[in-house]
């Protein structure tokens, strides 16, 4: 089964590649940001699911071990009944006890490595979905922090092309103020004869 992050991730590299580029800016694109807002909500709501995908196969890790406890509790039990037949037989009593001794042994060092297997196979399970998950959420730390300094730099740069526009008009405005009143005193200067 595919994983839904991949395919939300998927999309959102599509949508990357098919903005423009910012203005005077080889390095910088335009986003928009209600667009990368639903991605990031569509990566919050389905991030859970896959979690809890990988907490399924840990919580399966205890059905691994009591099936192997069952299995090694049926084996020693097995191995309790026949001590229990070869001891009443009395004319091999001692090789009873020596058989008796032997299955049990036997029997423990099976369950044992069944216990043994089940908890390796489920130690490697907790690791690998643990690693998976730790994986994605460095992954999506990234790439909202990245997407978090994109838009600080666009809106920051915004801020700062505003205040060029506004500085330029102000001495613009200065600069006509300065030519109305040269023009008024040159018109005074004027004088009319009759």
């Amino acid at each position: 089964m595919d994983s839904q992050i991949y395919q939300v991730i998927d999309e959102m590299f599509d949508y990357l590649a098919s903005c423009k580029p910012k203005f005077m800016s080889s390095t910088e694109i335009v986003v928009d940001r209600d667009v990368m807002e639903e991605y990031l909500r569509d990566l919050k709501r389905k991030a859970p699911d896959e979690i809890e995908r990988y907490r399924k196969i840990i919580r399966n890790k205890e059905a691994i071990l009591d099936d192997a406890r069952k299995t090694a509790q049926g084996l020693i039990d097995q191995a309790e009944v026949q001590t229990t037949e070869l001891l009443s037989q009395n004319e091999i009593m001692k090789r009873a006890y020596e058989q008796a001794d032997e299955v049990i042994a036997m029997a423990n060092d099976q369950a044992q490595a069944i216990v043994d297997n089940a908890t390796a196979e489920s130690n490697q399970l907790v690791k690998e979905a643990t690693d998976y998950v730790d994986g994605w959420m460095n992954y999506l730390e990234s790439v909202i922090e990245n997407t978090s300094q994109a838009a600080t730099s666009q809106y920051t740069g915004l801020i700062d092309t505003l205040n060029q526009y506004g500085e330029r008009i102000r001495t613009d405005h200065s600069q006509l103020a300065a030519q109305s009143v040269d023009t008024a005193q040159t018109d005074g200067d004027v004088q009319y004869t009759e």
